[in-house]
């Protein structure tokens, strides 16, 4: 067992790392509390034979249908934005034909233990009920965690997988690499995000989130400015939490060092940060002597100050007390030390309130992946409300409010939010059969869409047409199905496929494939991308009724953002997508948009995309009275624009909405027909970073619970872009 004393390691020209030695005490519990999860849709189940008598109900009362039940024994259907979920089950249940009505809410998880080897040495985590919040969330790669100490192993196979390799930083040596020269930084990583179910060594206490190592000391100490330099790059970097698990008494930092100390402390709480700080180990009171007593950060205003407890749940004899603690954790003692990551590969037994303090860092790390919205004032409040409440009843100086509950704590928070999924396969057509099986019930799609997935104009065109026949646009290679297709097609009771775009598209083995499976088989096309919209659009007429199709969309051909963003509408409403030149109107597009009768003319894209010399030629079209442009400063803008013209056209409620990336559109290409399906409204963001269009529409049109999917994987749509999905709040 590896040992470090207190001595060894407490020369402090500004700061002493945190290590101790501790002994025994007594417990009581606290009863936990819990919240009722939130209901994402409502089961409506039928009874036998009122099947289509009971959709016919829900859809004249407006209610749209998420997905279809296993072998058409019901549907789950949407919650209205604004709606009562109780209230509008009892409504429901009350339908003649329904068997039951019930919330479906997000309270089924796998139950997990860690399989990692030396997991068996890892006791703290039972004090914590760890295993049991384990349940409910492991941890996000949105949350970062910084870890403001001496650095990291940074090659240690059981960290590396969830360092932030980018952003490290050393500010002890004025360099970019943490490398840890002492242990102390990569024994405290370890605790809160060693990697999980690899094999190898330990579990980490959210082994999903990164870690970020902020060098602020080399062997055996750091100074002041160091310190607040560290703290000050983790805010600015956007971090969730800083585990701080170092420190100085006020006496060594001098009443300047003090101030210093909270200004840094402030200013990353006011960037959001949510600050933890071991208490020190030198088993001093603050409140007897606050110049020799706690340690700063920990003693600041705005954190949270962590104490150690032994394997007896025992206060540990070296934890500094008094009134600054706030909540304790597992720290350990010489009869039962901390096991954790270690330099060379190694893994190590220390003991001391910096082992405690990455503990409860950990398990705020877990709450911001469990509920990103929550602010850090309702993190401390749900942390420290649901504690095992030891020693004297309540909070005492020496246990705080008590041994942190990460399962109580988890079920104590709720935020007002999205209620934010992603719909993803292995590349961009298995995306689309993902798609297709989540709006589409068994045996309800007689004819289906196929488009290329290679090159877009056609499929731009084709999302009206999918919509009047009332399937899914399905993508395909130029020369042959995608695995799983026909069996996509077979589900949903396709006997017809069409076919948009040329045999330079999709060729003819193709179709061949497609007439030998037994389908029929049609092929809409023209001689390039404008002609071949245009003959949409006149199929799109004649099924719905050869009448007039007033409203139509003008796109650039060559740039597809501006149509992706259109196409929900187009999808729901049989609004034709028609393409043009950016200088000049295609001859088949004016004659299309006469044919048609369009007379309400919306131009999709800014001046750069669709020029005036278009719009002029709009103008002189005989039946044309309405031009309206929907263009912004650049694709996500545009995508804002024509969301909210949508809202205002009365085209979609608001009640869903679908987020796909901008910077490549085979995701957005699908999605978009199934946000049209649910009369949802398409937004673009970039992969990394949502955009603030996408915020605003989200902030200002959705409500608590509204349903946000992402299409597409985690290389489209980034799980930082999941997590700002997430941590909007209303």
């Amino acid at each position: 067992m590896y040992r470090v004393s207190q001595s060894a390691l407490a020369v402090i020209v500004t700061f002493a790392i945190m290590l101790g030695l501790a002994g025994p005490a007594g417990a009581r519990t606290e009863a936990r509390v819990r919240v009722r999860p939130r209901a994402s849709g409502i089961i409506v189940q039928f009874k036998a034979g009122f099947g289509a008598r009971v959709r016919a109900e829900l859809a004249q009362r407006g209610l749209s249908v998420q997905r279809g039940l296993y072998r058409d024994r019901g549907v789950v259907v949407s919650i209205p934005a604004g709606s009562d979920a109780a209230a509008l089950t009892g409504r429901i249940a009350g339908i003649s034909g329904v068997s039951i009505a019930a919330e479906d809410r997000a309270v089924i998880r796998p139950l997990w233990t860690p399989s990692d080897p030396l997991y068996g040495s890892q006791w703290s985590y039972a004090k914590t009920d760890m295993e049991n919040a384990w349940d409910i969330e492991r941890g996000e790669a949105f949350v970062e965690v910084a870890v403001i100490d001496t650095g990291a192993d940074l090659d240690h196979p059981d960290l590396v997988a969830n360092l932030d390799m980018v952003n490290d930083r050393d500010f002890f040596s004025g360099d970019d690499t943490a490398d840890d020269l002492n242990g102390h930084g990569t024994h405290v990583a370890g605790i809160i995000a060693a990697a999980s179910d690899n094999a190898t060594g330990i579990a980490g206490a959210a082994p999903g989130v990164r870690i970020v190592p902020i060098k602020v000391m080399g062997r055996s100490y750091g100074t002041t400015a160091d310190f607040i330099d560290g703290l000050m790059y983790a805010a600015d970097l956007g971090v969730e939490v800083a585990n701080m698990s170092l420190g100085s008494t006020a006496a060594d930092l001098g009443p300047g060092g003090v101030v210093l100390m909270q200004q840094a402390v402030d200013y990353a709480r006011s960037k959001g940060v949510v600050l933890v700080a071991a208490t020190g180990n030198d088993a001093t009171n603050s409140d007897y002597d606050p110049a020799t007593g706690v340690f700063y950060p920990a003693a600041c205003t705005g954190v949270i100050a962590v104490g150690a407890t032994t394997q007896t749940n025992a206060r540990a004899p070296y934890s500094n007390y008094g009134p600054p603690v706030d909540i304790v954790a597992p720290g350990g003692d010489d009869a039962s030390r901390i096991l954790s990551t270690f330099p060379n590969d190694r893994y190590a037994y220390l003991s001391g309130t910096s082992m405690a303090s990455p503990h409860v860092a950990g398990a705020v790390a877990l709450m911001l992946s469990y509920v990103p919205a929550a602010t850090p004032a309702e993190i401390e409040s749900a942390l420290l409300s649901t504690t095992q409440d030891l020693g004297a009843s309540g909070w005492d100086q020496y246990y705080g409010f008590g041994l942190m509950q990460v399962r109580a704590a988890l079920d104590a928070l709720d935020a007002p939010s999205p209620q934010v999924s992603r719909i993803e396969g292995s590349d961009r057509y298995q995306t689309a059969l993902a798609i297709s099986r989540s709006m589409l019930e068994t045996g309800t799609a007689t004819t289906t869409v196929i488009a290329s997935g290679e090159n877009f104009p056609d499929a731009l065109a084709a999302s009206s047409l999918a919509g009047a026949y009332g399937g899914p646009l399905l993508l395909t290679s130029r020369l042959s199905l995608p695995p799983g297709l026909l069996v996509e097609l077979g589900r949903i009771g396709t006997k017809r496929v069409v076919i948009v775009g040329g045999t330079g598209a999709i060729d003819t083995p193709v179709s061949s494939a497609l007439t030998a499976a037994g389908l029929s088989v049609e092929r809409i096309a023209g001689s390039d991308r404008y002609s071949t919209a245009a003959a949409v659009a006149s199929r799109l007429r004649a099924v719905l009724g050869g009448g007039r199709l007033p409203a139509a969309f003008l796109a650039r051909g060559d740039l597809f953002p501006d149509a992706l963003a259109a196409a929900p509408y187009a999808y729901s409403q049989g609004i034709p997508v028609l393409l043009t030149r950016s200088g000049s109107l295609p001859d088949s597009t004016r004659i299309a948009l006469v044919s048609i009768g369009a007379t309400d003319v919306v131009v999709l894209g800014g001046s750069g995309a669709v020029g005036a010399g278009v719009v002029s030629a709009l103008s002189a079209l005989p039946a044309t009275i309405s031009i309206a442009r929907w263009g912004g400063t650049d694709r996500y803008a545009t995508a804002e624009l024509i969301a909210r013209g949508g809202i205002t056209r009365g085209w979609s409620s608001g009640a869903s909405f679908g987020v796909a990336t901008g910077a490549n559109f085979p995701d957005a290409l699908t999605g978009s027909v199934a946000c049209g399906s649910g009369g949802g409204i398409l937004l673009l963001t970039a992969p990394n970073k949502l955009s603030a269009g996408a915020r605003a529409v989200l902030q200002e049109f959705g409500s608590d619970g509204v349903p946000v999917t992402i299409y597409g994987g985690a290389g489209a749509v980034s799980k930082y872009v999941q997590g700002d999905l997430m941590r909007i709040r209303y």
